[in-house]
C-alpha cells in the first residue's frame, strides 16, 4: 500500500509520518501510518523522537520479505474504524449512524484484538447464538446483518477473502408485542388527558408516521395543501395531502392540523399548552414523555375495560393500525408509510390475529 501523498506541511518528514496542529492550543502532534494496514499510531509532540521512530519503522518495513508483509496483521478493531467511515460515506441518517456506531463498538470489544482473517464461522455463530439464548433474538439478527455487511466491505477492500458470517443462521424472532386494534385505540383516546396526546394520536393514525416524525412536525411544513414530512429514520420525503381522511375515526388531516392551533404560540403541531416542570408553553413534547403518556392512557383504558395486556402495544403500533385502516379504505399504505419494500408494509398490515376476519 503506497503512502498517502505528502502535504506541503509534511515535506520535511520521512514517509508515513504526519503532523497535525491542534487549533485550540496551537500544539503540533505527530502520527505514523502503517503503510500496510493503514493503522495510525500517535507519536506525541516531540518532532525529533517522532522522526527517529518513523525512520526506524520504515526501515523495518522495507526489510520485511513479501511473505512477511502478506502475513501482516489486520486487527478487526482497525477494520471497525474503517467501516465507520464507509457508513458515513453512505449518507445514512444521523440517528442510524449513531445506532450502528454503538453496535460497531460492541463488536470491536468482542473481536477487536483478533486478526480479521482468523475470525471463524463457529465464533460468529456462538456469539450470535448466545445473544439469542438471552432473549435478544432481534438484536442477534441486527448484529448478524451488520457483521455480514462489514465482511462484504472487507472482502471488497482486500482485507479478507471470504466471510464467516454468510453461512450462519439468523435467529428466529418471536414477535411479542400485541397489535393495537381500532377499538382499543378509541378507548385510549378517551383516556388521553392531555390535548397534545390526542393530537399526536390523531396525527399518528392519519399520517402513519413514526413517533419522532410526529413530534417534529411544524406548522410551516404545511405547504400548498400538503403536510411535508422528511422521515428522520430513512430520509424519505413525503407530501401528505391535508384532505386525507379516515372514515373509521371520522377525521381528516386538515381538521387535526386546525385543532393543533390553540391559544399557545408554537412552531410545533404537537406542543405543550402550559408549563410542565421545565417544559414551557409552546415547546415540543419529548419523545419519552409522548410514549409514557400514551402508555398511561393505555393502561387506564385496559383497567376500565377489565382486560389484561400481556405485551401492551406501544405508541409505534399506531403506525401498523394506520396502515391497516388506510388499506381497508382503499389507499396505498406503502406510499404513506414511506417504505421502499412492499414486504415491509405487509409486516405492518399484518394484524397478528388481533382483528376478526369478516366472511360475507
Amino acid at each position: 500500500m503506497a503512502p498517502r501523498p505528502r502535504s506541503a506541511g509534511s515535506k520535511d518528514l520521512p514517509p508515513n509520518l504526519y503532523r497535525k496542529t491542534d487549533r485550540r492550543n496551537g500544539v503540533t502532534y505527530y502520527t505514523y501510518r502503517d503503510p500496510m494496514t493503514g493503522r495510525v499510531f500517535g507519536l506525541g509532540k516531540d518532532k525529533a523522537r517522532a522522526v527517529a521512530e518513523a525512520v526506524a519503522a520504515n526501515h523495518h518495513f522495507s526489510e520485511r520479505t513479501l511473505a512477511e508483509r502478506m502475513q501482516a496483521g489486520h486487527p478487526f478493531r482497525d477494520w471497525c474504524e474503517r467501516y465507520r467511515g464507509i457508513m458515513a460515506e453512505r449518507g445514512v441518517a444521523a440517528s442510524t449512524l449513531r445506532n450502528v456506531g454503538m453496535r460497531i463498538s460492541r463488536l470491536s470489544e468482542v473481536f477487536g484484538d483478533r486478526d480479521i482473517r482468523d475470525i471463524s464461522t463457529r465464533e460468529v455463530a456462538e456469539y450470535l447464538g448466545g445473544m439469542a439464548k438471552e432473549g435478544k433474538a432481534q438484536m442477534s439478527r441486527a448484529m448478524r446483518s451488520l457483521l455480514r455487511d462489514m465482511f462484504v466491505e472487507a472482502i471488497a477492500a482486500g482485507w479478507v477473502d471470504s466471510s464467516p458470517v454468510e453461512v450462519t443462521r439468523a435467529a428466529r424472532v418471536k414477535i411479542k408485542r400485541e397489535r393495537l386494534t381500532l377499538e382499543l385505540w378509541q378507548e385510549i383516546y378517551v383516556e388521553a388527558k392531555q390535548p397534545w396526546l390526542k393530537r399526536a394520536m390523531e396525527l399518528a393514525l392519519l399520517t402513519g408516521q413514526r413517533r419522532n416524525d410526529i413530534a417534529a412536525m411544524l406548522f410551516r411544513d404545511v405547504v400548498d395543501g400538503h403536510l411535508q414530512v422528511v422521515q428522520a429514520k430513512t430520509g424519505q420525503r413525503l407530501r401528505i395531502s391535508t384532505s386525507v381522511r379516515l372514515d373509521a375515526i371520522e377525521l381528516d388531516l386538515a381538521t387535526v392540523i386546525s385543532r393543533c392551533r390553540d391559544s399557545t404560540l408554537s412552531r410545533h403541531l404537537v406542543h405543550h399548552s402550559r408549563q410542565v416542570s421545565k417544559a414551557m408553553p409552546g415547546q415540543p413534547i419529548m419523545l419519552d414523555t409522548l410514549s409514557k403518556a400514551f402508555a398511561d392512557a393505555r393502561d387506564r383504558a385496559a383497567k376500565r375495560l377489565g382486560i389484561t395486556l400481556e405485551n401492551p402495544p406501544t405508541f409505534h403500533e399506531m403506525r401498523s393500525l394506520s396502515a391497516r385502516l388506510h388499506t381497508a379504505e382503499g389507499r396505498d399504505a406503502q406510499i404513506l408509510l414511506g417504505h421502499k419494500s412492499s414486504k415491509m408494509t405487509d409486516l405492518y398490515r399484518d394484524s397478528r390475529g388481533a382483528e376478526w376476519l369478516e366472511v360475507q
